[in-house]
């Protein structure tokens, strides 16, 4: 069995695909996604200066790389003693998740709400339920 868990800050995912994979001896994979639609969410013209715009893109660019180190970190720390790898691509985060399924995973399990960039205004589940290949295992986090 191959567990596909899409990466964003919620620990309890974490911890469900890791259990889910020990208790079935599955490989787990977890996906990082970068998100790369800010420049398209803010658009481009002439009244937002380049160098506003850029500092801001670079502000938002930053921010992504040290929430992906920090949830990576946390992802090893949990999965200590799994068969596991972590993949990081850069890209829109639904879009992607759904690329990496086409590599036949079983099952995919993510956070609800997913808390990834802009895709916590988004509502990506839905997208992705829709269109998944395999099963999706959505972990419900506290209120």
């Amino acid at each position: 069995m191959k567990i596909l868990l899409a990466l964003d800050s919620s620990p309890d995912a974490i911890e469900e695909a890791v259990r889910l994979a020990k208790e079935r001896g599955a490989s787990l994979t977890a996906l990082f996604v970068l998100d790369a639609s800010w420049s398209e969410y803010i658009g481009h013209d002439w009244l937002s200066g380049s160098n506003a715009r850029e500092g801001f893109l670079t502000y938002i660019s930053d921010n992504e790389n040290a929430l992906a180190e920090k949830t990576v970190q946390e992802f090893k720390e949990r999965a200590r003693g799994v068969a596991s790898e972590i993949k990081m691509v850069a890209g829109r985060v639904p879009d992607e998740i759904l690329r990496e399924l086409k590599n036949g995973y079983d099952l995919l399990v993510m956070a609800a709400p997913f808390k990834r960039g802009l895709e916590i205004l988004r509502n990506p589940a839905a997208k992705i339920i829709e269109s998944a290949p395999c099963s999706v295992y959505l972990v419900k986090e506290p209120v």
